[in-house]
This record gives C-alpha cells, sequence and structure tokens, in this order.
C-alpha cells in the first residue's frame, strides 16, 4: 500500500523511551509515523528515520510547531516530560528568578506542554480516528489522595491536562481520548540507586522506601512495552483509563525477584519520609519523590481509580504483550550496574 494509503501517527517525543517505542510498533504495523523531535540530526532521530519514521522538528513551546506537525493525523501518542526541566541549570535560574521552587517550574513547564498538543491537536480532531488521541499520563494525586497531596507535581502535570484540560475545553477530543498512565519505570534505579540497591557493610542489598511493603505497585519497561501497550489500547474503544505494567507485585517481591535473579542478597525496608528525602541528596527532588512514594501507600499508585490493564486488553481479543520484571531482570549484567551505581565500576 503507498504511503497515501496507510494511516498517520504524529509521535510526540518520538526520541525518547515512550515514544521511540510507539514509533517502533506503528511502523511494524504498517503506520506512516512521523515523529517530531527538536532535533532531527541527533543520532536517535537519524536512527528512527533509517527505520522508516518522517521526522518532523517541532517545539512544545512553539503552538504552530506543533499545528504543522499534527496535520492529517489519524492517530496522535502524546507524553510530556517532567523531569527535564527540573534538573536542567537554566530552567532552575529561572525557578529563582520567578521565586517559586524548582519542582513547581517543571510543572508550570509540563502543563503548559501538555496544553499547547491538546490545543493543537483539537485543531484536527475531526481526522483523528475514533480512539485516535493516546496520551501518556499519571493520575491526579491532589484529587485522588482528597488534597492531601498537594505538591505531587510530576503526578499533576500531567492529569490537569491528560484529562482535565482536554475535557473541559475540547469535549470532540476527549470523546476520542485513551489516557494510560505507566507504572514504576524498571529502570528508575539509575535515579535512586541508594534507595533501591544501598549496598550494606556485610554485602547484602537493602531497598528503602516509604511505601508500606504490603502495597501491590505496578512496575513497567517503557522501551520495550510502551509502544505494543499503546497499540492495543488503539484497538480498543475510546474514553478508558489504563495502566501499563508488565508487573504488580508489592516492593518486597520486586526486590526478592532481583535478589533471585542476581544472586545477591536483599531485603526491603520502610523507611520514614524524613530518611527517604535524606538518601536523595537534595531536597526538592526528595520531596518530589517521597511523595510519590507516600502516595503509592495510600490511596495507591494509580490513585485508586478504576483502570484496565493488559490482561483487560488480552480478555477483549487484543494482543498485549508485556515484559516481567524477571523476564527484563534477567537480561541485565547486574554485576556491571551494581558497580557502576555503587561507585566501583
Amino acid at each position: 500500500m503507498g504511503s497515501e494509503g496507510r494511516k498517520l501517527i504524529c509521535v510526540v517525543g518520538a526520541t525518547g523511551n515512550q515514544g521511540g517505542s510507539v514509533a517502533r510498533r506503528f511502523l511494524a504495523a504498517g503506520f506512516r509515523v512521523r515523529g517530531l523531535t527538536r532535533n532531527s540530526s541527533s543520532p536517535a532521530a537519524i536512527e528512527l528515520a533509517s527505520q522508516g519514521a518522517e521526522l518532523f522538528e517541532a517545539n512544545l513551546d512553539d503552538p504552530n510547531s506543533l499545528d504543522q506537525a499534527f496535520a492529517g493525523a489519524n492517530v496522535i501518542f502524546s507524553v510530556t516530560d517532567y523531569w527535564e526541566p527540573f534538573f536542567h541549570p537554566e530552567c532552575r535560574k529561572a525557578a529563582e528568578a520567578q521565586g517559586i521552587s524548582y519542582r513547581r517550574f517543571a510543572y508550570d513547564t509540563e502543563y503548559r506542554h501538555g496544553k499547547n498538543i491538546a490545543d493543537a491537536a483539537a485543531k484536527i480532531a475531526d481526522s483523528l480516528d475514533a480512539n485516535g488521541f493516546l496520551v501518556s499520563t499519571l493520575s491526579h494525586a491532589g484529587k485522588c489522595s482528597g488534597g492531601k497531596f498537594k505538591e505531587l507535581y510530576h503526578f499533576d502535570s500531567k492529569a490537569d491536562v491528560f484529562p482535565t484540560y482536554v475535557e473541559e475545553h475540547y469535549p470532540e477530543l476527549a470523546a476520542k481520548m485513551s489516557c494510560i498512565q505507566t507504572g514504576f519505570f524498571y529502570t528508575s534505579f539509575n535515579i535512586l540507586p541508594n534507595s533501591y540497591f544501598g549496598r550494606l557493610p556485610d554485602g547484602r542489598v537493602e531497598m528503602a522506601f516509604a511505601t508500606v511493603p504490603t502495597k501491590t505497585i505496578p512496575h513497567f519497561a517503557p522501551v520495550d512495552d510502551m509502544g505494543p501497550f499503546t497499540y492495543a489500547v488503539w484497538q480498543m474503544p475510546p474514553g478508558k483509563h489504563y495502566m501499563a505494567a508488565g508487573t504488580n507485585c508489592t516492593w518486597p517481591e520486586f526486590i526478592e525477584t532481583w535478589s533471585k535473579v542476581s544472586g545477591v542478597p536483599a531485603t526491603y525496608r520502610q523507611i520514614s519520609p524524613e530518611e527517604m528525602i535524606k538518601a536523595t541528596g537534595e531536597p526538592q527532588l526528595g520531596g518530589e519523590i517521597t511523595d510519590m512514594f507516600l502516595y503509592s501507600s495510600q490511596p495507591g499508585y494509580d490513585g485508586g481509580m478504576d483502570v484496565l490493564q493488559a490482561e483487560d486488553i488480552r480478555k477483549a481479543g487484543i494482543d498485549c504483550p508485556m515484559t516481567t520484571w524477571e523476564e527484563w531482570a534477567k537480561r541485565q549484567d547486574w554485576v556491571a550496574i551494581l558497580a557502576r551505581l555503587h561507585g566501583t565500576a
């Protein structure tokens, strides 16, 4: 089939973990894939183009570029990033100049990016498939906790747009939207090495978080599974909320599986919020992360929402392969990873 007869999906963040996975899966399904990127000459962009994607330079702070990028789309995949502005030195300077926290500045940035995506998508809502607006998001911590968590910004910066802003301003677009929450990334140990795999004097490893040990948590391999999961969601009716997870387990079960795979003795210990903030080494990062682990205890990482998972999609007769934590862990070189994380490489 010629390109003019194939469906077009526009993928925001096409060179990132989630967007790259989505681009590859839809390419494999025969879609035209228009990958949005800020830099079409980056190695990741060049690699994506070599696989058959069209590259389109767009900036989430430039609404006009998004209008052009989305032209003619049948499907849009949206993902936004809280952590890039949070860690970026220039953003931190800007936050200080405004007299606000890095946490709040990153919220404002991600919210603005999401709003710009929604505004542009709404202009071409007519051309989208019945379930053509597929958005990566999280539960709204403020609302789902009854106001207990007022500053879990990397959750609310997504949920305040997807779905809230879209539902309030663009009912036609909202009718074509599916919201995909993502579980804890399997790779999050890279951000919190001492909390995930703290080394004890006797050689054992200790995982130490502020989450109660009995709470089931969703866990997820974004590079492997965001594409297959999103492709499966596209085949479902619109208007539903999902949780992308390859494994659902407690943190003690998570570290027990890791210990079995790696051969390293390991245990889980619930710690106080103060201990966890201190362990991150930075108060604002510690506050944001610790709130997430506390929220994961009550009401839960998904906010207690009614979300569908892979098994629900399979029950609808749709293929939805996912990678379990054990499968993913078995593919890793844990000797090398621990040496890098503990500074002994």
